[in-house]
């Protein structure tokens, strides 16, 4: 799985036939010749639309032996994760494969307690009871807020619909993404400056 950057008949839609390179596309099917290697990406699904022309693309792609065809449940692209700042679409593959499990402790949940009319001495006595748990994330975002969880859920939600609309470059759904991609950037960014500033300042 990767960003190939290589555009051959095999896999790209014939409307971009001008982007075909037999030269440098031969390598890449020596290889997965002598590996005997298959295409798991189903045709038809572009990865990557141009930041510049909107033009769709897929130099992106997906091989892996026939040992592992068995295992493979899905591989599709996924338009509603795209980032905001990124021209491709990302590719979610799922195996079917067994991956041992570790139990973490859960941690306390502060931000959703209730401390209004709690006074101090009674803490400890009723933490069991209003405190709820959360499991520990490791990806876990101080600065996040529920704010940008609505834009992202926004973003998410128009890139869907740019997708199907791929082939209605006019569609207003694109000019909305647009608009919904640089706002989810910009209070990224301003979030986390501010939530640091506060952190230090503390």
């Amino acid at each position: 799985m990767g960003d190939f950057n290589r555009h051959h008949p095999l896999w790209e839609e014939i409307r971009n036939r001008h982007l075909y390179n037999y030269t440098t596309a031969q390598p890449l099917i020596d290889l997965i010749a002598d590996y005997g290697m298959l295409q798991l990406l189903p045709l038809g699904l572009p990865t990557l639309q141009s930041l510049s022309t909107d033009n769709w693309t897929r130099p992106d792609n997906v091989f892996g032996m026939e040992q592992l065809l068995n295992a493979v449940l899905t591989c599709t692209t996924a338009p509603e994760l795209k980032g905001p700042k990124t021209d491709h679409i990302p590719i979610l593959l799922t195996l079917a494969l067994e991956t041992p499990q570790t139990n973490k402790e859960p941690k306390r949940n502060w931000r959703e307690t209730d401390w209004e009319n709690r006074i101090t001495q009674v803490i400890l006595d009723i933490t069991d009871q209003c405190v709820p748990h959360t499991k520990p994330c490791p990806h876990a975002r101080r600065w996040w807020t529920k704010q940008l969880t609505d834009l992202r859920h926004k973003v998410n939600r128009l890139s869907r619909q740019a997708y199907l609309m791929r082939g209605l470059p006019l569609h207003s759904c694109h000019d909305e993404l647009k608009a919904a991609r640089s706002l989810y950037a910009d209070e990224i960014t301003s979030t986390k400056k501010q939530h640091w500033i506060d952190w230090l300042e503390d």
